[in-house]
This record gives C-alpha cells, sequence and structure tokens, in this order.
C-alpha cells in the first residue's frame, strides 16, 4: 500500500533509526552525529525517475543528511506504530546498500 505517491523525480524512503549507547548509558541518537549520511528502505520511486533501473523498492540507500522533507504518518492511517518517511530528490541518493 502506497501511502505517499512521489511525483517530479522523487523517492519515498523509510529512515532507519539507530541509536547507539555509551560506556555509561547514555542513548546516543543517530542525529547527534552532524556529518553522517542517513540510511532508508526505498517505499515508492516516481515513474519519471532516472533511478527506477538502479534502485527499486525495498533497497537500502544512503542520502544526504539533510535532504528533502521528513513526513510522520500517523500509526491510525496504516495500523501499528508510527512511520517516519522522507520524501527525496533521486540525484540526493548517495550509494545503494547491497
Amino acid at each position: 500500500m502506497n501511502i505517499i505517491v512521489p511525483l517530479n523525480k522523487r523517492l519515498v524512503v523509510e529512515l532507519e533509526a539507530k541509536e547507539a549507547m555509551s560506556k555509561g548509558g547514555i542513548v546516543i541518537p543517530e542525529t547527534a552525529n552532524q556529518k553522517a549520511p542517513t540510511k532508508g528502505r526505498v517505499i515508492s520511486i516516481s515513474d519519471d525517475s532516472d533511478l527506477n533501473l538502479k534502485v527499486s523498492g525495498g533497497d537500502l540507500v544512503l542520502f544526504s543528511k539533510y535532504a528533502g522533507v521528513e513526513v510522520t504518518v500517523p500509526a491510525a492511517q496504516v495500523g501499528g506504530k508510527d512511520r517516519f518517511l522522507q520524501v527525496i530528490k533521486d540525484e540526493d541518493i548517495l550509494a545503494v546498500i547491497r
């Protein structure tokens, strides 16, 4: 089920939240590292995207930290838990993790 359908050479990516724990037991969110790229799973790709031959739904991708627009889809709409999505331009994809 597509919640958001991307247009104009964009992708919808579900963010993969990763938190680390320090030796003292403090939780360090991924957002603490300002230079690190963000990774997530591709949910859908616009039909006119140049990446259609290289990236498909379900692929894990790296993209620029401040790329695109963050969208939170409430649990009431999808059933289960909130989904954190990012709508980004296809040119902001840095790499595919295989």
